[in-house]
């Protein structure tokens, strides 16, 4: 056999579950968040600058109903003269190889009398980044598992696994809309998490020192959001300082320090380039004000958890209970636990300060999809609580989760709830128990014979 029996043990079901799940792969481009993160990428790799206006031009050129939304951009420019581009520019960098090969590929068609066009945006390049979300998105999920596997077993690990993989928001983002940047943030939060917990015990290396804060800069690269994916890090550092301050052991702790200035040395400079565009596109260092005006004080907390609105636990319940799973995490791993347990609220604070908390016509609560890791440590703690004769029945209510899921994938994808209006929750439930059921065989033979019909969002968006 070309693996071995152990491997098969560890990762063959994984495995299996990424193959069966690969029809689901629907490479496309429409909407506003993915077209500028390309357009970050095109222009830079075929213009060499950060002028937009051409790139959202071509845009319009090719679809002039699907991409009309993007003349409030080419007919406002900001005050440096350019034009916005709110999206940070980590999913351009994590999809660069990915659209260099197909723009080679692309070349080299064209020699031999092709006529695709070698613009940017065409389908070998929208093919390319989709891909590239993919490929990163299940390496995250192998990271996600390998830091699952650091405190518990197989079993409950795996299991975690497959429910933030299938029974989140993830699924969706993952396959359905992959040239969106959640697939790559859950890897950059997965790689920094597992650096992290993998390094806790047994002492940094400085060149480990410096790695993890490379992955911490490459977080903030593709979502601006994940700085508070350092809190558990900061927060289990600030523990250490406390027991040497008791102890008076500060001499021993001041061997961390060139670690940590390491740290701080690395996050700084793969950030950097980000800090150069906001002032290059909008005169400043920070964020676009397009994105900060709207935030205001926490006052949207309990709509988003619990809204029909896409509400974090009322969409996705395997959410609700990584977070409870965060207490049985405790019991092993106090400090992780108490640091992911802070980044979740401060993140639910942050999240439910913005005026468009719900996060427009989005499947579920896909600003929270950078706690993956998080809620998939939560499950592995409370899934390593079941004993071994209630494993196929925690399995069972594991996949009942995912067709829940995917009942929501269904009502969102064919219109039997609003993509960007409220719902109600009882309307939700109704429609799984009811419509869902009766229409199920249906559309999932429209989605693999005419599935563009399912996920366009305007008249005329189709690839």
């Amino acid at each position: 056999m070309f693996v071995s029996a152990e491997w098969r043990k560890e990762w063959g079901i994984l495995l299996l579950a990424a193959l069966l799940a690969l029809p689901l792969f629907t490479p496309r481009l429409y909407g506003a968040d993915e077209v500028k993160y390309i357009t970050h990428l095109r222009s830079v790799y075929f213009d060499g600058d950060l002028d937009y206006g051409n790139d959202y031009q071509l845009f319009i050129d090719a679809d002039p109903v699907a991409f009309d939304w993007l003349h409030n951009l080419t007919e406002h420019p900001t005050s440096t003269g350019r034009y916005l581009n709110d999206a940070p520019i980590g999913t351009a960098v994590l999809w660069s190889p990915f659209y260099v090969v197909a723009d080679l590929a692309v070349i080299v068609a064209r020699s031999l009398g092709s006529e695709v066009p070698r613009d940017g945006m065409s389908q070998p390049y929208v093919w390319a980044v989709a891909l590239g979300s993919l490929a990163w998105g299940l390496l995250g999920l192998i990271l996600v598992y390998r830091s699952c596997r650091l405190c518990f077993g197989r079993w409950p690990s795996r299991l975690a696994v497959l429910g933030v993989w299938f029974a989140s928001a993830l699924v969706f983002y993952l396959y359905i809309t992959p040239p969106m940047a959640h697939a790559n943030s859950v890897f950059a939060v997965a790689l920094f998490t597992w650096l992290w917990l993998r390094g806790r015990e047994g002492g940094r290396t400085h060149q480990q020192w410096a790695l993890l804060g490379a992955s911490a800069g490459l977080m903030v690269l593709v979502r601006e959001l994940n700085w508070l994916m350092m809190i558990p890090l900061l927060f289990d550092e600030g523990l250490r300082l406390l027991t040497a301050v008791r102890q008076r052991e500060l001499l021993r702790w001041s061997e961390r320090l060139p670690g940590y200035i390491l740290y701080g040395a690395a996050l700084a400079l793969v950030v950097a380039p980000q800090f150069f565009v906001y002032q290059a596109l909008h005169g400043t260092f920070s964020p676009s004000p397009f994105v900060t005006e709207k935030f205001s004080y926490p006052q949207f907390v309990l709509p988003v958890l619990f809204s029909g609105f896409h509400g974090l636990y009322s969409w996705t319940p395997i959410t609700l209970l990584g977070t409870l799973g965060l207490g049985f995490l405790g019991r092993r791993q106090p400090a992780v636990a108490t640091g992911v347990a802070i980044a979740f609220v401060v993140q639910v604070l942050v999240v439910g300060s913005y005026a468009t908390w719900w996060g427009g016509a989005s499947f579920g609560a896909r600003r929270f999809l950078n706690c993956t890791p998080l809620f998939a440590l939560g499950l592995a703690a409370l899934f390593a609580r079941v004993p071994e004769g209630r494993r196929r029945l925690a399995s069972l209510a594991v996949a009942a989760l995912i067709f829940w899921n995917f009942g929501l994938a269904l009502q969102y994808g064919t219109g039997m709830i609003p993509r960007d209006k409220e719902v109600a929750m009882s309307t939700i439930v109704a429609n799984q128990l009811t419509e869902v059921p009766r229409r199920t065989v249906g559309v999932a033979w429209r989605f693999l014979t005419d599935r563009w019909s399912l996920v366009e969002s305007a008249p005329g968006s189709k690839p």
